[in-house]
C-alpha cells in the first residue's frame, strides 16, 4: 500500500487519507479527466486507469458522490457540477417538492499497479431543509448523515471523519492490504 502514490488536487484528501492509514501518503496533483457518469465507482476507474497510463507507476484515486434518492440517485458522481450551477441552496429548493429528503454519501478508492482494486464507503443520510455550517465544502452543507443531526459542515474535523465515507472506504483498503 505504501508503494501507492495518491493522484488528488485535494490537499483535504490527503490529510485525512493519512490520518485515517495512518501514515504519510505521497501524492501528486495530476489533472484527472472527469468521465460524465452517475456512477462513482465508474468514474473512480476511469481515472486511476488514466493517472496509472501517465504516470506509469502505482496510483490511487477517490471520487465521492451524492445520491439522492427522490432523484432516483442524482446527481451521484455529477454532484460537482449541480454545486457549481446551483449552488447548496438551489439543490434544497430542488428538494422542497419532495417528502423523502434520504440520500447516501458514497466514496469509492481505486487503486492501480496492473490489477485494479476498488474499496466503498457509504453513509446514509437526509439532504437539510436549508444549507447550515462552514466546516465543510462543496455539498457538505445539506447532507446530515443518519449518525448525526447535523450537516458535515457543521462538524469537527475529527467528528466529521468519524462519520466519513472515505474513511470506510480508506478502512476497507486497510483491511485488503495490511498496515
Amino acid at each position: 500500500m505504501e508503494n501507492f502514490l495518491f493522484v488528488t488536487h485535494s490537499r483535504h484528501k490527503v490529510a485525512e487519507a493519512e490520518r485515517v492509514l495512518g501514515r504519510r501518503l505521497m501524492h501528486h496533483r495530476l489533472d484527472l479527466p472527469e468521465l460524465q457518469s452517475v456512477d462513482v465507482e465508474e468514474v473512480a476507474i476511469h481515472k486511476v486507469k488514466y493517472a496509472h497510463e501517465v504516470l506509469k507507476r502505482p496510483v490511487m484515486v477517490d471520487d465521492t458522490g451524492l445520491y439522492i434518492d427522490a432523484w432516483r440517485g442524482l446527481p451521484g458522481a455529477l454532484v460537482k457540477w449541480f454545486v457549481q450551477r446551483v449552488g447548496d441552496e438551489g439543490l434544497c429548493e430542488m428538494m422542497q417538492c419532495f417528502s423523502v429528503r434520504s440520500a447516501r454519501a458514497k466514496t469509492v478508492v481505486a487503486t492501480y499497479d496492473g490489477t485494479l482494486h476498488t474499496f466503498v464507503g457509504t453513509v446514509e443520510g437526509v439532504i437539510a431543509q436549508v444549507p447550515t455550517g462552514w466546516n465543510g465544502y462543496s455539498w457538505e452543507t445539506i447532507f446530515i448523515p443518519d449518525t448525526s443531526d447535523r450537516t458535515y459542515a457543521e462538524m469537527s474535523r475529527d467528528e466529521k471523519e468519524r462519520h466519513s465515507m472515505r474513511r470506510k472506504a480508506l478502512e476497507e483498503m486497510l483491511r485488503y492490504y495490511g498496515r
